[in-house]
């Protein structure tokens, strides 16, 4: 009998660097795409969501340790009735994050959107 190498969910390591790519293209767009008030310029971020979530058989830890290396993360939400964290990015015109349900193990994106009390979006 050889001992489990790891308690990790079989695609844990993959959905970290999923997390990893997603937060490094996520910190360039908030760096350089500022879409003031127009909501079609919040296009970029929809399709960045669309181009990286759902995936899924993910530990929860690991993917949300990783999300927190952002330079534009903004914390983690939990929700103990339905055992889900919600991770928030913004650079204080857009605001946009993702999902972890704990019981699915499922990781799902979260549509962007303007942020209400900043100076451009009043």
């Amino acid at each position: 009998m050889t001992p489990a190498l790891s308690a990790l969910a079989d695609n844990t390591p993959a959905c970290v660097e999923k997390v990893s790519a997603y937060v490094a293209e996520l910190d360039q767009l908030f760096s350089r795409k500022i879409p003031w008030y127009l909501p079609d310029e919040i296009g970029p971020y929809d399709e960045l969501q669309r181009k990286y979530f759902p995936f899924g058989d993910c530990d929860g830890d690991p993917i949300l340790i990783e999300a927190t290396k952002s330079r534009f993360f903004q914390g983690i939400g939990y929700n103990p009735a339905g055992k889900t964290y919600s991770v928030k990015f913004s650079n204080t015109v857009v605001e946009t994050g993702f999902s972890y349900d704990a019981r699915k193990r499922k990781v799902e994106g979260r549509g962007a959107g303007g942020v209400r009390d900043s100076f451009f979006n009043p």
